[in-house]
């Protein structure tokens, strides 16, 4: 209904504690809810059915999704304790207690292979201390930070500016599944809505609303990732940044984050120096068999052995891309196959 939002739907809520009570309020018991004229209130009273709501949760229970009420015990307490607080959530794969140390990682879209690499490693050093990592699913700093926390073995949330049945980008659509397998995939929206402009705050709201601390590793000057720093400071969230070069533009919004009071991270020691309860006991690297690794990721692999090798090296002898190469050894640095030495020399742990 137009102007029904989060805001009111908690006012509503707020008013009862058996929400099927609602159903037999009349447009005067309506109306005394702050924020709700006498125009909103009839309407609602008109309109009011569970019919939609039963269909919505069929259609969920069809699809294997999970459907989250404000009201629920197991509704994410980050989220409950917002004052826009989103009345429902789908999910796909699960959210468990292990959720309640969480650290969001976002960045630009357009990231360096600097921001791609510093993004991936932080959320992999996360997860080896049972920290979950969440992000937005786009593309560049926020698929490094899911796939750093995949590789680790770890837990991470991806939060959808979308219909939890609408995958965007549609190039994230492996990741997404492997997302719902370790870890859950977030949205507030109804199935089937299209990502647009608007959306992209609320989503990141419910980014900062689901963690303890939020690091900005790349922005610009107009970066989506310096609106959920901003949520990050309204929701009362540890916000960090990660310093870049003065020559980068990627590196603007970030620099200008730490000339503002964002604590500068260098290691993911300095989350935990601020947040000490977010700290587990080292977990280490889960480690794979090769045979499970993609073909591209094969292929790196299968150059290394006891002896180090150089980065050049195994770029000319893979025919990928430098970006890509690097890309492949973090993962499998990640996932405990191999260790990198200095000089950006590379070996196997096996």
């Amino acid at each position: 209904m137009p102007n029904i939002g989060p805001v009111r739907i908690k006012a509503i809520l707020s008013q009862t504690t058996t929400p099927c009570d609602i159903l037999d309020w009349d447009a005067a018991r309506f109306e005394s809810v702050p924020g709700i004229g006498p125009g909103q209130a009839a309407r609602i009273r008109e309109e009011l059915s569970l019919d939609y709501g039963l269909r919505l949760i069929e259609w969920a229970e069809k699809n294997r999704f999970d459907v989250l009420t404000l009201v629920d015990h197991d509704f994410p307490a980050g989220l409950r304790a917002l004052y826009d607080s989103p009345p429902f959530i789908f999910v796909a794969g699960q959210l468990t207690e292990d959720d309640n140390k969480t650290v969001a990682i976002v960045g630009s879209r357009n990231a360096s292979e600097y921001g791609r690499a510093t993004a991936a490693r932080l959320a992999g050093d996360l997860s080896h201390h049972g920290v979950t990592v969440v992000s937005g699913l786009a593309l560049g700093v926020d698929s490094s930070a899911h796939r750093g926390a995949l590789a680790a073995g770890g837990r991470t949330i991806a939060v959808l500016g979308s219909g939890i049945d609408v995958i965007y980008p549609r190039e994230n659509k492996g990741l997404y599944k492997e997302i719902a397998e370790q870890g859950a995939v977030v949205s507030e929206f109804f199935p089937g809505i299209d990502p647009s402009p608007g959306h992209f705050p609320r989503r990141n709201r419910v980014i900062s609303g689901l963690s303890q601390a939020v690091v900005v590793v790349e922005a610009g000057e107009k970066s989506g990732a310096l609106v959920t720093a901003d949520l990050a400071l309204s929701q009362g969230k540890k916000l960090f940044a990660i310093p870049g070069p003065l020559s980068s533009r990627m590196s603007t919004g970030t620099n200008d984050l730490i000339k503002s009071g964002a604590a500068l991270l260098t290691s993911v020691e300095d989350i935990f120096s601020v947040l000490p309860e977010l700290k587990n006991d080292y977990i280490p690297a889960r480690k794979i068999d090769p045979v499970d690794l993609t073909a591209s990721e094969r292929t790196v692999y299968e150059k290394l052995s006891d002896a180090p090798r150089q980065l050049d090296d195994l770029v000319r002898e893979s025919g990928l891309s430098a970006a890509e190469t690097t890309s492949y050894l973090l993962s499998l640095e990640l996932r405990g196959l191999i260790r990198q030495l200095s000089g950006k020399r590379f070996v196997t742990t096996r």
